[in-house]
């Protein structure tokens, strides 16, 4: 703004303007139009047009671009209130403006679902932009996880559970594959003809004996456990496991029995199953071992392994000679001895188990010192109670002889 006179020459810039008037004077008030600073700023996302300096009244349009993930939600000014949603926004400039473009994050929504012989135990709702959603999918009896796939059939990932990172909206189903199981066929004095082999769930199998050896014909089938299964040949069942069947064979003309004859060495006895029985009968063996010693194995009467399960049970087609093996029970602790050999100690089932100790004066106590127990062994066995811990026993027999042994009683 500024004043001239009546030719035009500039007089004063200022505004009120005073002078000393001398005589007529004429003048003339210039003004110019203002202009004003347009600011605009946003958070995730970014200004495309507005910014800059405009004169006064001009129409000014401010654009926003949100970042992956978000979407504009409106203008604000500084003060925070709203001024547009539009995007872009135009208004006219009257004074310096400072406007901000606000972005909120992106929901998604994550839809799951299961093809047949399955279902999805979780996972499906609505996920923030770049949030984690895992699925869990559970397969129905005979059938596994196979994958989980898009909308379009195309593959994602095998693993179950499944995390991933939402970025968009996502349907997300889980497949599923029918189980194979393995049917092993065997033979006893006989041999098979057919049904061996792999089979999907919940198919029938039918499993069939063939020629028996000389001397003998079929009896049964009996399963990996020694129990009887059919009488039956062929036999027919559905597979809904691995399965192991064998063909049991029995001599002809033995409707009179065989002996099942059962032994145990000096460290053990026969509990069960000693006898005669008839062709195809199950049997149950058992044997029990005396303190010190534990059960090994069934040995045939060729010194073969027959079995290491104890108690077991096996169908009898012939007869059978088996021998109970033992083992000795490994010592709990150390020893310290002098004069005694294979001296020991353990505890089980409320009493103190001892080795080569008759005679011995016994002193037992705490690994901090205190004293527990005093006797003289008289025996294999001494009947005590003690609490879980660490045990130091004490075994004196004249002077010459002398032991120190450690031991843990467990919970």
């Amino acid at each position: 703004m500024k004043w001239t006179d009546a030719e035009g020459d500039s007089l004063s810039g200022k505004n009120p303007y005073r002078f000393v008037v001398k005589g007529d004077v004429e003048l003339l008030a210039h003004f110019a139009l203002s202009s004003y600073e347009v600011s605009l700023s946003a958070e995730n996302g970014r200004i495309k047009s507005g910014r800059g300096v405009y004169p006064y009244n001009t129409e000014v349009k401010a654009e926003a671009e949100a970042n992956a993930g978000y979407h504009f939600v409106k203008w604000t000014d500084a003060q925070g209130d709203s001024v547009s949603g539009n995007n872009p926004y135009r208004f006219a400039v009257k004074e310096e403006t400072a406007v901000n473009a606000y972005f909120a994050i992106n929901d998604y929504r994550v839809s799951l679902s299961a093809a047949d012989n399955g279902t999805v135990a979780s996972g499906g709702s609505t996920y923030a932009h770049g949030a984690k959603a895992t699925a869990t999918a559970t397969a129905d009896e005979g059938y596994h996880f196979l994958k989980w796939t898009s909308a379009s059939g195309g593959a994602l990932s095998e693993a179950n559970p499944y995390t991933f990172v939402v970025t968009g909206n996502m349907a997300v189903q889980a497949h599923f594959a029918v189980n194979s199981y393995r049917v092993k066929l065997s033979a006893q004095n006989g041999r098979i003809k057919a049904g061996d082999g792999v089979y999907a769930y919940d198919t029938e199998a039918e499993a069939e004996a063939g020629e028996a050896a000389d001397g003998y014909h079929f009896a049964m089938w009996g399963n990996e456990a020694g129990q009887q299964v059919s009488f039956a040949n062929p036999y027919r069942f559905v597979v809904r496991e691995d399965m192991k069947l064998t063909a049991w064979f029995v001599r002809d003309n033995s409707s009179g029995g065989y002996k099942v004859s059962l032994s145990a060495g000096s460290n053990g006895a026969i509990k069960s199953g000693d006898g005669v029985y008839l062709p195809g009968s199950e049997v149950k063996i058992e044997a029990g071992a005396y303190a010190g010693y534990h059960f090994v194995k069934w040995t045939r009467a060729d010194g073969s392994l027959f079995s290491a399960a104890n108690p077991h049970t096996f169908i009898v087609t012939e007869e059978t000679a088996l021998r109970a093996e033992f083992e000795k029970e490994p010592l709990t602790g150390f020893e310290t001895l002098l004069g005694v050999e294979e001296a020991g100690v353990y505890y089980a089932e409320g009493a103190l188990h001892l080795v080569n100790l008759e005679g011995y004066f016994i002193s037992v106590g705490t690994i901090r010192g205190e004293r527990v127990l005093q006797f003289t062994a008289d025996g294999a066995e001494y009947p005590a109670v003690l609490p879980a811990g660490v045990y130091i026993l004490t075994a004196a027999k004249w002077k010459e002889r002398y032991a120190v042994m450690k031991f843990a009683v467990k919970k």
